[in-house]
Formats: structure tokens, sequence, C-alpha cells
């Protein structure tokens, strides 16, 4: 533990606000970090939690010394939108309508795909409306990605839809879908597909099945998984469901975010850097790496952190998804800091700092630190997302493959899907 470390954590003590040692934690340690569950006592892990605890409780303090931030102009006219949020399957859809969902004046034209429209207008109430939703057909069976394969293979009018929705799209496409229902396993590598066609740059946020759903679930995620990277201009970034539902910290006025609310702070940062869909699928191209998972700080005080370096070791106390760093390639961050810290932490700074802190962690052939997102804001909060590409899939899809096997078997023998279809989804996850 590094001198910094140490000291605060005594300040803290002193302060009282050191959680009682006999909770429960289970964030795990920064040796096991990214293949187990669990961990054993970690001061650093605590400290993390320590550190977040007393930034939520600061939160009014910060609220009211934060200037409000101007939201965008009015447009005088119908603008086409720059940037689109498609969003599959119910999960990520009632997160992200609860959050701070785009609207008309954003440029950012979102859209909601599930099986059914009325059933979208009742669960997003007054959020979403006929324009923002595309059902596909009630009466379809949407259990197995196969059986909605076989509809859009014979029914065009769903991506017809989509297209014209997506029209006038400047900076491409973010996709959010959850991959182990039927319509989001089936419709997630189709759409991809259909982009690459209409010359869209997309970036797709899969989100994978918890470990606690059935075998149907799994095989369905495996399968898509496999049928995404078989496309070309495919680039995914995976988010575990388990992962996302165990997150803590904090938003940038310091008030807890828990859980996967984490979600819509991460698509919302996402969509505020315009180009982000077109410049990460321009670096997943260039170096040939589709797959990326997402170490997240959101919140972070610096002066609380003592560094950027501690905050980065926080990112590895709560991954997105279990994965193997040490076989990582390719880190692309994103971060977003109070314009006061500009001549502090530029841009050269921090990719010097983050190459630095990783070099003993992972071999990387390359680090691109976007231009960061500047606010004006008089907090000195950090929000970072580190996109880790390039890894070993192998214990990221362990669990879903020996849970996805029974489900295939029968898919097989009842006709859903033929074995040669089968050895090409796995080859692709080879």
């Amino acid at each position: 533990m590094k001198k910094d470390f140490r000291k605060r954590l005594l300040e803290l003590i002193g302060k009282k606000v050191v959680r009682s040692r006999g909770q429960n934690n289970d964030q795990p340690s920064e040796a096991a970090i990214l293949n187990i569950e669990k961990k054993p006592d970690n001061p650093e892990a605590d400290l993390v939690e320590v550190i977040e605890k007393e930034e939520a409780k600061s939160a009014e303090d910060d609220a009211a010394r934060n200037e409000a931030i101007p939201g965008p102009q009015e447009a005088k006219g119908r603008v086409p939108p720059e940037l689109a949020l498609v969003c599959i399957g119910e999960y990520p859809a009632k997160i992200i309508e609860k959050g701070n969902l785009p609207n008309s004046r954003d440029k950012v034209q979102p859209v909601f795909i599930d099986k059914s429209s009325d059933e979208e207008i009742k669960w997003g109430k007054d959020v979403l409306d006929a324009e923002k939703i595309t059902g596909l057909d009630a009466n379809v069976d949407t259990q197995f990605w196969s059986q909605v394969d076989h509809y859009l293979t014979e029914n065009d009018e769903l991506i017809n839809r989509i297209r014209t929705k997506l029209e006038g799209n400047k900076f491409g496409v973010l996709m959010v879908s959850s991959l182990w229902d039927g319509i989001g396993s089936a419709v997630t590598p189709i759409l991809i597909s259909k982009l690459a066609e209409w010359n869209i740059n997309t970036i797709t946020i899969a989100l994978s099945p918890s470990r606690l759903q059935p075998s149907l679930a799994h095989f369905n995620a495996l399968s898509s998984i496999g049928m995404c990277l078989a496309k070309k201009p495919a680039a995914l970034i995976l988010l575990g469901r388990d992962q996302l539902n165990k997150y803590a910290g904090v938003d940038r006025i310091g008030s807890v975010l828990k859980g996967n609310f984490v979600l819509n702070s991460i698509v919302e940062m996402m969509l505020t850097k315009t180009i982000f869909v077109r410049e990460l699928s321009e670096i997943s191209r260039s170096l040939d790496v589709k797959v990326f998972t997402i170490l997240a700080a959101t919140g972070a005080s610096l002066k609380m952190y003592g560094s950027l370096e501690n905050i980065l070791r926080s990112t590895t106390f709560r991954p997105l998804q279990v994965f193997d760093l040490s076989s990582a390639s390719l880190l692309y961050v994103l971060i977003r800091l109070p314009n006061h810290l500009k001549e502090k932490l530029t841009r050269d700074k921090i990719e010097l700092i983050i190459a630095d802190w990783f070099k003993d962690k992972a071999v990387l052939k390359a680090v691109y630190v976007t231009e960061p997102l500047y606010l004006e804001d008089v907090t000195d909060r950090v929000d970072l997302l580190i996109f880790v590409g390039g890894f070993d899939l192998a214990d990221t899809l362990e669990t879903m493959k020996k849970k996805a096997e029974a489900v295939k078997t029968q898919a097989v023998k009842h006709g859903s899907i033929e074995e040669e279809e089968w050895k090409a989804i796995m080859k692709s996850l080879a």
C-alpha cells in the first residue's frame, strides 16, 4: 500500500467514518480481481469504500458549490440526429429510461426495441412515446434467438423501421442489448450487419447473463456473441449482469450510485463524447480488437483519493466483467474532469500516468486517451471509463459455455439450429 493511502486511512479512522470490519465485503482483491468473485480482507479496497462513504456524506456541500451546467441550445428547426442510442431488450431499457434519457434537443435519437410496442409504452410510461419505440410482433416466439432470427429473415419491416429512425446519423450508433433473451441475442448481430451496410459506425454494449440465470439465457448470449464477432465491423463491450448489480460508487455530486444504475452513467458519458462511437470503431478496426470491457470510477474526488493512480487502483476492485487483465492489449480511456483541473491533468499527463500504472499488469500494444470532457464544475470529481480490449475470452465465457452445452444439444436435436451453424459460432469465439 502506498504511503499516502496509509496516511489517508489513518485520517479517516480518526474521523470515525470507517465501517465496521465485521461488515460483509464482496469486492475482489487486486491480486485476484479478474478471475474470482470473492476476496480476502483488503485494506485498499476497504479504503475505497471509506472514501466513497465520506464522499456521499459530502453530497450536500458539493451540490451547493457546484455551478449549474447549461443545457444544449434549443434548435430553431428540426435537426437530424447526429448520434443514435439503440436499446434492445427490457432489462437495459428499464434502466436507461429512468436516467437522463436524451430528448429532441440533444441531437441523439433514442430507439427502444422489444417484443411489443404496447408493452414498452406501459412500462415506459410517459418517457417512451411512439417515436422512440419499435416492437416486433406480440405473437412471435422469443425464447430462443433462432426463433427471432427466423422471423426477421422473413420479415424486414422491423429493420426498415429502424433504418428510418436512424436516417441523417452522422457520428454512429451506440447499442445497448441484453443478450440473454431471444430478442437481444438475435437482433444485435443482425443490426450490426445492417448498420455496416448503411455505412454507420456502431459500438455495442453487450450485457451478459448472471450466473444464476438458466442455461437458455447462456445459450442465447454465447450464440449472440459468436454471431456478432463473425461480423467484420463488430466492436463489443461486454458487461456482466452480476458485476453491474454489485457496483457501488458515487455520482458527480457525491450521492450514492449503487447497482445497475451505473449503466446510465456509462451510457450518458459515452453520448456526451459525441465522437466516441466513431473513434473507438476506428481504433477497433485498425488494431483488429473486437472485444472490450470497462473498468470504471464515477464521481471520484481527487482530494479524497490523493492521486489519479489511486483512482485507477479503485477501478480494479469492481470490474464490470470477469476477465483476464494480463492478456489485454489495448486501452481506450474516456475521462471527465472539472475545467479547473485542465492544466493539472492534461491529456498527455493522463496518458503517461495510465501507461505507467498498467505497465506491470499487462503487455499493452496501445494506450489511447481521448480528449477529456471538461465541465464548469467547482468540485474535484473525476469520472473515468477505461475500455480494456484484446483480452483472452476463455475465462470470460467459461460459465456460458458450460451452461449452454445442454441447450445446444437439444436445439440441434429438434432442428432449431444446425450442427455446422453451432460450430461456426464456436469458431468465431476461439
